[in-house]
């Protein structure tokens, strides 16, 4: 009877230890656009020092027109790609007109 009892303990406490992991994790904290999640990590590497570096050679760097342009190109590209996919979007399901509204209307810096 107890090699029976252990036959069904032993698999179930495997299991149980690697599903912990998934059921007790907390989720990462919501960055507020999709591209922070990628430099998060990085920046988190960072000193304070290599921090304000860094940030001060970026708004250098932005001050080139070069730059500039190029930046006004990817807001041109991300505004075509929203004008293209929101339509492709309603097409390949209609009834998400509702969900595309509340999140254009929370959206932030509308343009």
């Amino acid at each position: 009877m107890k090699s029976k009892l252990n036959f069904l303990l032993v698999p179930a406490v495997a299991v149980g230890l690697q599903l912990a992991p998934a059921v007790f994790a907390q989720p990462p904290d919501k960055p507020n656009r999709p591209f922070q999640m990628e430099r998060r990590p990085r920046w988190a590497n960072l000193t304070e020092e290599e921090r304000g570096k860094l940030k001060a050679a970026h708004q250098k760097a932005m001050e080139d027109p070069a730059v500039r342009a190029a930046q006004e190109k990817l807001r041109q590209a991300r505004r075509e790609f929203r004008e293209v996919m929101r339509p492709a979007l309603l097409k390949a399901d209609p009834s998400i007109q509702p969900i595309l509204e509340k999140m254009r209307a929370e959206r932030p810096g509308k343009d």
